[in-house]
């Protein structure tokens, strides 16, 4: 999983005033560095579960998506490119998160993916990643999660993690998560269970890529326990060569 502004109107006091715990909580859910979205090849894109895969050597990835809670109270823009340095990959993550009657927020962060095939058909990684946002607090903190993938079959492959969130003034919270991805041709479906910053979520999705280097996601995606809005996911994806 799991990367430009307009000039944007003088700020009023309700856009500078300091996020409440309610719209922190939120805000690191959405944040696709502390909620796992990466640059990936199999799950990856604004997807919660990471998969064990990098990109090929010399090749980069621009990852852009808009996350929009039903009704309207949260809405997350994300742009992020992501290349494949020697044995790692590298990606930058900048997000917009609108935020009903608290206003708006920057966020920027960066993350460290590697992964290696362990045996046959499996593959593991580590993915580090840290956030910042540009109101109190600025540092939103770190990610670290331990990523799994089974190639079960052509088509079909699992993902599972297990990691941590680290954030400055909270206890630590700790995420993990189960992935299936089928992808027959162009068309391929995800489903997801994961649970991060102490909720439980489900995701469905599907992904169609015309080209081998382009790709348009939609997904809907529900906490499971607390009775929020469902939220829907449109993201658009471009891999080149360097």
């Amino acid at each position: 999983m799991n990367r430009t502004r307009a000039n944007n109107p003088p700020p009023t006091p309700a856009m500078v005033r300091p996020l409440t715990p309610r719209h922190i909580r939120a805000l690191c859910r959405l944040a696709p560095l502390l909620a796992c979205g990466t640059p990936a090849q199999a799950a990856g894109g604004h997807h919660a579960v990471e998969d064990a895969a990098l990109l090929e050597p010399r090749q980069c990835q621009l990852e852009t998506w808009v996350d929009r809670e039903r009704g309207g109270a949260r809405t997350l823009w994300h742009a992020g490119p992501a290349c494949r340095l020697g044995a790692v990959e590298v990606g930058l993550n900048l997000d917009r998160l609108d935020l009903d009657g608290a206003g708006h927020s920057t966020l920027a962060g960066v993350q460290l993916k590697w992964a290696h095939a362990v045996a046959e058909g499996w593959g593991a990684g580590v993915v580090v990643g840290l956030a910042r946002q540009d109101r109190a607090p600025n540092f939103l903190g770190t990610a670290l999660v331990l990523p799994l993938t089974w190639q079960v079959s052509e088509t079909l492959q699992a993902h599972a993690n297990i990691g941590c969130d680290f954030r400055p003034g909270q206890r630590d919270s700790h995420r993990a998560g189960l992935a299936l991805e089928w992808a027959p041709n162009a068309w391929s479906f995800v489903v997801e269970r994961f649970r991060e910053g102490d909720a439980n979520f489900w995701r469905a999705g599907t992904r169609w890529a015309p080209t081998p280097t382009i790709s348009i996601d939609l997904s809907r995606a529900r906490d499971l326990q607390r009775g929020a809005p469902a939220g829907w996911t449109l993201g658009f994806s471009w891999v080149l060569e360097r």
